[in-house]
């Protein structure tokens, strides 16, 4: 079978998202590629944006979200994270979810955060350096197409771990 030329749909939506963390100094814009160098702590410092809204990207009533997100919330807390709130958009309105901003999560624990939650990807980087849009491959029929600034990652829990 030959990979695809161009990504996917859902792909092709995350890669165009708009992704904002609300700091203390104001809106910030993140974006796969794009450095990220707000002055929250010392350069090459992980990060990532995570949700919990809509798992396997398949819409879900406010309610199950938000309980979700605060379940989130409450583990990057008290695994010591900073945290910010963040939004997670579409560039031309309609859809939008809530997500946080993680400052201190390595790129593999925030992996594991996200598949937990049964999402399909998150945004991660370091302080001054290139933010990556890494994608759950669980989550994702294949072949997949390469793209610059994607970072295909092996699902890590199952579904009996999830929330």
């Amino acid at each position: 079978m030959q990979a695809p030329t161009h990504p996917p749909p859902l792909l092709a939506a995350f890669l165009a998202a708009q992704y904002r963390v609300y700091l203390p100094d104001g809106e910030h814009l993140l974006a796969p590629g794009r450095p990220f160098g707000a002055k929250i702590g010392a350069a090459g410092t992980p990060w990532a944006l995570l949700t919990a809204f809509n798992p396997g990207a398949l819409a879900r009533e406010a309610r199950a979200n938000d309980a979700a997100q605060s379940r989130l919330l409450a583990l990057l807390r008290a695994a010591g994270h900073t945290c910010w709130p963040g939004l997670n958009s579409d560039p031309r309105g309609g859809h939008a979810e809530r997500s946080v901003f993680a400052l201190g999560i390595g790129a593999e624990e925030a992996d594991r955060l996200a598949d937990r939650f049964g999402q399909c990807g998150l945004l991660a980087g370091r302080l001054g350096e290139a933010a990556c849009l890494r994608v759950l491959r669980a989550h994702w029929p294949l072949p997949v197409v390469d793209t610059p600034f994607v970072v295909w990652v092996a699902s890590v829990s199952t579904e009996a771990q999830r929330p």
